[in-house]
């Protein structure tokens, strides 16, 4: 396999940025539509070579296709499995789109294009085993993440939450970089692999740098300390632009952190584990307290997001080798429950973008009645709840399953009882706000959620009828996971 088919993927969809580039500035007027088509064109090219890399693996029992410069480059199949849950969510997001692109189309072309590069620079991270290359792709993924935010250009919240991506995006580069210099410093190599097994200096050093890359990762994620930027996004942007930059940061954020854990910090290394698994613990609590108060429905969601962020970091800290002797399968439990994941807040951020365009305030009192003013709509929004607060018999329920059942196998048994907890309480926020929308309706005038553009509410019904097809599905799928996670060693 050459290392041009290893970046090809990335290539594509860096084409495909260029090429909506090119086209929004030789034809300005052009229809919105032609951009999110060649969007979704630049996708499937992405998806098909992908699927090139996936058969080239099945010679390797190990899953791995292609190693090039020095080990900087990793394609197998836990990158190949990423690569697909990036791609998802770019054409959920693109299909989604529709209103924003109708009411924007002088800025249609930039967005598809930020889309892209932003899909690009997530597939070369999880990839990417080399220190520079690894902080380029990291840093071009903030810049395109911030400058969606930006060019909404719809209120001054919305200026705000911008300008707050960028101070936590710069902190969480540099967190990282920091972090990066020190274990260089004390391994003497740029090969992320190769810190655990080449470690001169053991010591504070290492632990230092490990925890400062760490944190610096959660930013993406939206954990807890630096989860500020995905609350502001997910409340003041349209429902396409929070709902991918939430979904892309926490697949992105939680595969790069898993690859940097099992192949450079070392399965099973306490090291790192105790910190991840605190975090954890610290964004399901918080995540859970903060929905019990949410008064809208785009708050409920982004405190929905932070605690499932701390379900999927807890599948990251269950590596290394069981109580039971057997190795933990906290990697194949966070790729089956990414799936499920990332399509929810999708959904979730979709849906609640349509009742905004059809004119419905945000507030708990206004969504009183919906199911019966729009039960299609409600019916599907309710699933994307359901799913992101982990309830059966959806996805988000058989993912935090298999998370708990990795790490009580790793010893966090702790953690899985505070997880509980915060199960309880996050089902009681979700319940209150259910119960709100399919009680009495409150006499207020109607609305239609026509006026969004029928591809968009396709888009938004898809999502979230994809939680309950991966609980369908979720035997198959799970040994997906697991040939995706079998790759990391």
């Amino acid at each position: 396999v050459g290392v041009g088919l290893g970046l090809l993927p990335a290539l594509i969809l860096g084409g495909g940025a260029l090429v909506c580039a090119a086209v929004a500035v030789s034809r300005p007027r052009m229809r919105p539509s032609l951009y999110r088509w060649l969007t979704v064109l630049a996708a499937a090219g992405a998806f098909t070579a992908s699927m090139i890399e996936l058969v080239s693996l099945r010679p390797d029992h190990n899953g791995v296709g292609l190693v090039a410069y020095s080990g900087g480059l990793m394609v197998d199949r836990f990158h190949v499995f990423g690569t697909v849950l990036v791609l998802l969510v770019l054409v959920l997001t693109v299909l989604g789109a529709e209103t924003y692109l109708r009411g924007s189309q002088a800025r249609a072309g930039a967005f598809c294009a930020l889309l892209q590069l932003s899909a690009a620079a997530a597939v070369m991270l999880v990839a990417q085993r080399e220190m520079a290359a690894f902080t380029a792709a990291f840093a071009l993924l903030l810049v395109c993440l911030v400058l969606l935010t930006a060019m909404t250009k719809t209120s001054g919240p919305t200026a705000e939450a911008a300008f707050r991506q960028v101070l936590v995006g710069g902190v969480a580069l540099a967190t990282t970089v920091y972090g990066l210099v020190l274990l260089y410093g004390a391994t003497g190599t740029t090969d992320l692999s190769r810190l655990d097994s080449g470690v001169r200096v053991d010591g504070p050093l290492v632990t230092v740098g490990m925890a400062l890359v760490v944190i610096g990762l959660l930013a993406m994620i939206g954990a807890p300390p630096l989860q500020s930027w995905m609350r502001d996004t997910q409340e003041t942007t349209p429902g396409a632009i929070a709902g991918f930059s939430s979904a892309l940061g926490a697949v992105t954020g939680t595969t790069v952190l898993l690859r940097f854990a099992v192949e450079g910090f070392g399965a099973g290394s306490s090291r790192w584990m105790l910190l991840v698994t605190l975090v954890a613990v610290m964004a399901m609590l918080t995540g859970a307290i903060l929905a019990l108060r949410a008064t809208t429905v785009r708050r409920l969601i982004a405190d929905l997001s932070i605690a499932q962020s701390g379900f999927l970091l807890l599948a990251v800290g269950a590596t290394g080798r069981g109580i039971d002797g057997t190795v933990a399968s906290g990697p194949i439990a966070l790729l089956f429950a990414l799936m499920g994941a990332a399509t929810a807040v999708v959904a979730a951020l979709l849906l609640a973008g349509i009742f905004d365009a059809a004119g419905l305030p945000p507030g708990i009192d206004a969504y009183r009645g919906v199911g019966r003013r729009a039960p299609a709509t409600a019916a599907f929004l309710s699933l994307a709840l359901l799913s992101l607060a982990g309830l059966p018999p959806l996805a988000g329920f058989f993912g935090r399953v298999l998370i708990a059942e990795s790490a009580l196998n790793a010893g966090a048994g702790w953690a899985v009882a505070i997880a509980g907890v915060a199960m309880v309480l996050v089902a009681v926020a979700v319940l209150r706000w259910l119960m709100a929308m399919y009680a009495e309706d409150n006499g207020e005038a109607p609305f239609a959620v026509s006026t969004t553009p029928l591809t968009s509410r396709a888009a938004a019904w898809t999502a979230a009828g994809l939680g309950v097809l991966v609980a369908a599905l979720a035997a198959p799928l799970i040994a997906l996971a697991n040939g995706g996670a079998g790759a990391l060693h």
